[in-house]
């Protein structure tokens, strides 16, 4: 397994600890609606200096969702919702470009591919079937 295929696998599989009071061993602050600044470099770094330990911890966290899947897509559902709700400044349960680009960057990037009826505003029901469709591309990709 290559490093950013490792990375990026640890990185998905430490999000329901992020979510439920941030990573283990961390002394970054972490306020919930994205990763603290640095985060993902002190990851990298840690993986780097112990790439067995983050292989481990990957190995053990795929196994705790192939036992439990449902639970699984729960807790990044959950993790999901409340980023959402966090990022949804002004309350409406809607997200602008704004919104997104603080809240959650990296959907920021995809805002017009996400934003399907073209309103400018990304709704939890626009986010989830896009979310759908990555992981359906995923498995067939696996296939």
């Amino acid at each position: 397994m290559n490093i950013s295929k490792l990375l990026l696998v640890s990185g998905v599989l430490a999000l329901p600890a992020y979510a439920a009071g941030g990573v283990p061993d961390s002394s970054m602050a972490n306020d919930g609606v994205k990763p603290p600044y640095g985060y993902h470099a002190a990851t990298r770094e840690a993986c780097k200096a112990d790439p067995a330990k983050c292989q481990a911890d990957a190995q053990a966290r795929r196994a705790a969702c192939q036992a439990d899947p449902a639970k699984c897509l729960q807790e990044r559902a959950a993790l999901a919702d409340e980023r959402f709700r966090k990022s949804d400044a002004d309350g409406n349960g809607t997200l602008s470009r704004t919104e997104a680009e603080k809240g959650m960057p990296r959907l920021a990037r995809q805002f017009d591919v996400v934003d399907v009826n073209r309103d400018g505003q990304l709704s939890r029901e626009e986010m989830r079937a896009a979310r759908k469709a990555r992981h359906g591309a995923r498995a067939s990709h696996k296939a």
